[in-house]
């Protein structure tokens, strides 16, 4: 019989934990995984932009195709010791887990990097990791390897500006392949650019001697036509609806009814993409299904024999969805669903009574949208009374 003591008992200091187990901070080591290192310190780029410190951001894929650098134009990690660690601050950032200036109100005002966990995990999972900084007039650098830091942070001389700029390239031994997708990196980027749409920034693709900048200034507008080109999609109203709301909770909502059969919402929290949804998508859902049956009812506009689903509603619905909210909660560090109970009936009292005037100052276009939902209503019931008769044959 085997015994099982307490010298069995394993303790992870610093930041083996990410090393020993890195699927639990970035999701898994596949190609997933590796590009989550460079969104971790692009949303600490894009919080500086965010919050008005920061207006160009540049991100380099360098010719080896495994290493990249971002640089930002904002504040620059600050490199005075810190009172707790006796370490630099740009030091405990980098090699400490939940160590960073977005638990303290009053730092960020909104922010992607909350957990203080992400460029740590990059600096774990780095076969080396360069971090260079300008502020205070002066330029200090400090150099990592696998999360070891490589000396103390060190003064480079002086400098004009401020900012903060990350080289990394990930460890071979952590990640089995280690090639950054210069697309994938690309349609990121040119995102965040429709979403912050006072940022200007800049991707160089150095194998591909390419360089391209990025900067939207009617921001989600220009996205969604984006989404509507890229799939052929044809709407079957001119203008979209477009909401923009900061009074307590930051809102930008922008949707357009198509031809298509499937609805396609994306949704974002700060600037990072929720895939999986979460209240806020949720909450979108809920007001508009409110809103558009509202309008049918008061205008007595649904055929008789015909029931209007919340699915027939929302056919053919294209939109983007963007919130930025001082405390959200995401599902795990790779923030791809939100669970803020309370944004859902905020979501949707912000949007029902927007949808609701627009349809009611817009009337042809709400007559084009109700005559598309009433057209999959009928679809709908057509196909399931093919079904019947198929079964009962």
């Amino acid at each position: 019989m085997s015994t099982y003591t307490a010298k069995d008992i394993t303790v992870l200091e610093g930041l083996e934990p990410v090393r020993k187990r890195p699927g639990m901070y970035i999701g898994g080591v596949g190609a997933t995984g590796l590009h989550h290192l460079v969104w971790e310190i692009l949303d600490n780029a894009i919080d500086e932009a965010m919050n008005g410190y920061a207006s160009n951001i540049a991100v380099t894929l360098h010719d080896d195709g495994s290493s990249v650098t971002i640089a930002d134009d904002g504040r620059g990690i600050p490199v005075d010791k810190h009172p707790q660690t006796k370490k630099s601050a740009l030091e405990v950032v980098f090699t400490t887990l939940h160590a960073g200036g977005k638990f303290e109100p009053g730092n960020y005002k909104t922010a992607g990097g909350l957990h203080g966990v992400g460029a740590s995990v990059v600096c774990a999972l780095s076969k080396e990791l360069v971090v260079t900084v300008k502020r205070d007039g002066g330029s200090w650098e400090h150099r990592f390897k696998q999360g070891i830091p490589q000396g103390a942070v060190k003064k480079l001389g002086a400098a004009r500006g401020t900012g903060t700029t990350v080289f990394f390239r990930p460890d071979a031994t952590i990640f089995p392949k280690v090639e950054f997708d210069a697309a994938t990196i690309r349609e990121r980027l040119e995102i965040a650019s429709y979403l912050h749409k006072g940022a200007r920034i800049v991707f160089e693709d150095v194998t591909a001697g390419s360089k391209e900048t990025f900067e939207h200034s009617d921001g989600l507008e220009a996205y969604l036509k984006t989404i509507l080109t890229a799939g052929s999609l044809r709407p079957v109203h001119e203008a979209p609806f477009v909401l923009n709301r900061d009074n307590g909770l930051r809102l930008d909502l922008v949707i357009q009814w198509t031809e298509a059969t499937d609805e396609i919402i994306r949704s974002y929290v700060n600037g990072i993409p929720t895939g999986s949804g979460g209240t806020h998508e949720n909450g979108l859902r809920a007001g508009l299904t409110k809103a558009v049956r509202n309008f049918i009812d008061t205008h007595n506009l649904a055929p008789k024999g015909v029931t209007l689903t919340a699915d027939d509603i929302r056919e053919g619905l294209v939109g983007v969805l963007s919130l930025f909210i001082e405390e959200p909660q995401f599902q795990g560090q790779t923030k791809d669903r939100l669970n803020n109970l309370e944004l859902l009936s905020a979501v949707d009292s912000a949007i029902r009574p927007g949808i609701e005037h627009w349809l009611n100052h817009n009337i042809s276009v709400a007559e084009a949208i109700v005559g598309r939902i009433i057209l999959a209503a009928r679809a709908r019931e057509a196909s399931r009374a093919a079904q019947q008769e198929i079964t009962r044959k």
